[in-house]
């Protein structure tokens, strides 16, 4: 006795071949993961929208500060920089212009802990780097 099943032209993506109905079909499969995919790497990113791009002007020298203890700073934009920049080597005698993402460094607390800023500095490019005569 022959049995007869219906045959589809699209093989099933889920499931064994012989099985005569489909679960999803591979392209209905792809755009579910597709949405799925979106949906996660959007809200991926909000959480990162709390950081700005900046272009700094770092001097050639360091400076004598004092944040918790006496300290040595870079000059930013002609103004002493009491923070580090995540990435970048600093090299005394050079010019350089950076651009740098300051982002929020404690995003789960109301208020950083004390003597630590709020920001957090990270490197994303070397513009330029000039050697100060």
């Amino acid at each position: 006795m022959a049995v007869n099943r219906a045959v589809s032209s699209h093989p099933p993506c889920i499931g064994p071949a012989d099985r005569p109905t489909r679960f999803l079909s591979c392209k209905a499969l792809i755009a579910v993961l597709a949405v799925m995919l979106m949906v996660l790497v959007s809200v991926s990113c909000a959480s990162s929208d709390d950081s700005e791009i900046f272009e700094f002007a770092v001097g050639p020298e360091l400076r004598d500060c004092v944040g918790v203890a006496p300290m040595r700073c870079m000059v930013v934009n002609g103004e002493l920089f009491y923070d580090a920049i995540e990435g970048f080597d600093y090299v005394e005698g050079f010019d350089y212009l950076l651009r740098v993402e300051r982002y929020d460094a404690w995003p789960d607390q109301e208020e950083p802990p004390q003597d630590a800023s709020r920001y957090g500095y990270r490197l994303i490019e070397v513009i330029s780097k000039t050697r100060r005569m």
